[in-house]
Parts: C-alpha cells; structure tokens; sequence
C-alpha cells in the first residue's frame, strides 16, 4: 500500500472511532435524561373549546364564569358520575327570568351561600364550592359534607397544592379551581405532565407542566401550559402565591366546627389565610344512598367450616380513568355538548342582580394592609 492508501486508512480509521464516540455520548446522555426525569411521563388535559366561559363584560364574575367552565368541561368528557345534572351552557346573561343556570345567576348564588364580608365583590371559594356542588350534583350536595363531590382544600405550600390538583384530575377526571392572584382571582386547571408514577394510582411522581384556562379574557390565557416554575414564581398573571385576602370572616356553615374562613392574624385564626386554596374533586360522583336490603334469614342452615384465612380485604375501587403515558389529549374543538340529565338545580326564589361594575384588581405580591411584609417562597 502507498503513502496515498495509507492516508485514506487513516482518516476512515479516525471517522469511525469519532462516530463511535458520538453513538457512545448520546447513549450516555439517554441514560442521564432518564435517570433525571423517570422512566415514564404521564399526561392529561380535559381542556375543551366548546366549554369556555369568559367572565366578561362582567368584571366581578370570574368564579361564576370559573364554575361553568368546570362544569362544562365535566359535562362533555361525561365524567360527572352518579348524580350529575348540569348541560353544557355558556349563557352569562339571559333574557329568560326562569333561566338560573346563567352566569350572572351563579354569581348571586354564589354570593347567598359564601362566607365574604357584604361589602366585598365578587366571591370566596366556599361561594365557589357550593356552586359547583348545587349546579352539578343537587342541594344535598352542597348541604351534606358525605355527599360532597367538590371541596376547598388548603395547603402550607405550592408544591403540595399543586400535586393534590394533578391527583384530583387524574383520578376523578375533573378540573380543579386555582385561587390565583393571591385569592383575588379564580383560574382552572385542566390538565398535567407528570413523570414518575401514575398520578391516578401514586404520589410518587414530579409535576413538570400544568395547564391553566383563565376566565378574564385579556390575560390571554386560555389551555396554556406553564412550567412548574413558571407557575411558582413566574409571572403575576398566573403565578400560584398564597392566599391573601382577609374578607372572609364568617364560618362555613357547611361544614362541621366554627373557624372564620380568611382574616388577618391580628383578628385571629383562619381557614385560608396564607394557604395554597384549590377548589378540587373530592370523589366521582355523589355516594350511593340506597339502602342495603335487609337479609332473608335461611331456615335451619347449614354450619360450614371455619375459612381457613381471613377473606382479603374489599379493593378500592379503580379511578374512573387513568393517565396515558406519553400522551397528552388535545383539547377538543368539535365535541357536542353532552346532555346528561334532565333534572336541573332548584332555582334561587329571587331574580340575581347585575354584578358590581368594578374591575377586578390586578395581580399583586404586595401583602394586604395590616399584615407583615414580604411574601413567602413556595416550599414545593
């Protein structure tokens, strides 16, 4: 072989060792990446176009234009379980007296049955909550803690409340409420990627996005996914901070015990005051209430034998449906709405009033008057 072979040798020689030094990094770099996220991402997102409700022109409105979209969202993926009743609207004001299912009707429902000072606007989550319960699932559900389908849960950081809200949606296949803006907003939460564990059967896994739908149409947020950090300390516009409102003082009467629902600590202790506050799923449906038959007594019965072990306990009953791994659902933009039921909420006796015309406040860090300054850092 010549000089010219020899060199044309080399150089093959020296391109095949680089590719196989490059094949060898990028089988590295596969290893590190699963290692670091886990073996298995897990998605879901109940988002549907054609269950949207913005709250404006009514500026007041957002947890009322926040409950239609939950409940709408249930309707169409026909996840509402035993009991649910509400048909997808998108109704805010109608000319029809007889229509309470309108948004400006839930408002004023949701105002006769929360825990805020009168002088205040709009409303707080156990206004939100009872709404839900009413309009989806009937009066029991509001009135019964035992028969309660959604409830306000409140948490002493980000990171848990926002795993409980992925949980919630992964098992009951329902979104779940934000108190954004500190307490001063309501936005909802659709959907999750996840890796680890599935969320439907585990704790064990990392959020890694959520994705939000805000009810006031120039946040521009509409099935946004948002990074957990992002959603941590990002912008004001969607960050999930504690709650800071302190104009609730009055006792869920709903609920077993007295305890004011959010106050300063100057006038004492409260429910949600400096706690993550999500509006979440609590169960499928409303709890089977029929009575068990009463047993027919066997004449002269037969003994058996003792069981050699005790019977296993009765499972748990499956989630109503589980992530799909690697697979997030695309918000739908051509589903029908689902009519499910035909019986509909007993309506307020008296006709709702047009909300207040004041603009909701912006989104602040600043702490409320009369309490300590600074804002805490999501421990989660």
């Amino acid at each position: 072989m010549g000089p010219a072979g020899t060199t044309d040798y080399t150089r093959r020689r020296q391109r095949q060792a680089v590719a196989a030094l490059a094949a060898a990094l990028a089988i590295v770099a596969s290893v590190g990446v699963n290692a670091a996220f886990g073996a298995t991402t897990w998605s879901r997102n109940l988002y549907s176009s054609s269950g949207l409700v913005y709250q404006d022109p009514y500026p007041t409105a957002c947890t009322a234009a926040a409950a239609m979209m939950m409940l709408n969202f249930t309707a169409i993926r026909h996840s509402g379980g035993e009991g649910f009743i509400w048909r997808t609207t998108r109704t805010k004001n109608s000319s029809d007296p007889t229509n309470y299912r309108d948004m400006t009707s839930i408002l004023y429902f949701e105002r006769t049955h929360d825990t805020l000072r009168s002088s205040s606007s709009g409303s707080d989550p156990h206004g939100w909550r009872n709404a839900l319960n009413y309009y989806g699932w009937g009066s029991k559900a509001m009135t019964d803690p035992s028969r309660r389908v959604y409830d306000d849960l409140q948490f002493t950081s980000s990171g848990s409340a926002v795993k409980a809200a992925v949980r919630a949606i992964a098992r009951f296949s329902k979104p779940v409420g934000i108190l954004g803006w500190a307490g001063k907003h309501a936005q909802v939460m659709t959907g999750y990627v996840v890796t680890g564990q599935n969320p439907a059967l585990s704790t064990d896994f990392t959020v890694r996005y959520v994705y939000l739908t805000d009810p006031l149409k120039s946040d521009g947020l509409v099935n946004h996914k948002i990074s957990l950090r992002s959603f941590q300390t990002g912008t004001l516009r969607y960050r999930f901070q504690a709650y800071r409102e302190a104009d609730s003082p009055y006792d869920d009467r709903y609920t077993a015990g007295w305890r004011r629902s959010s106050v300063l600590p100057s006038v004492g202790a409260s429910e949600w005051y400096r706690r993550w506050v999500i509006i979440a799923p609590i169960r499928s449906g409303l709890p089977d209430s029929s009575p068990s038959p009463t047993p027919t007594p066997t004449p002269s019965p037969t003994v058996s034998p003792s069981p050699s072990a005790s019977p296993d306990a009765t499972p748990a009953a499956a989630p109503d449906a589980a992530s799909t791994p690697s697979e997030t659902q695309a918000p739908s933009t051509t589903e029908e709405p689902a009519a499910t039921a035909t019986a509909e909420p007993t309506p307020p006796e008296t006709e709702p009033p047009s909300p207040a015309e004041q603009p909701s406040p912006a989104p602040s860090d600043e702490p409320a008057a009369g309490e300590p300054s600074g804002t805490p850092e999501p421990s989660g």
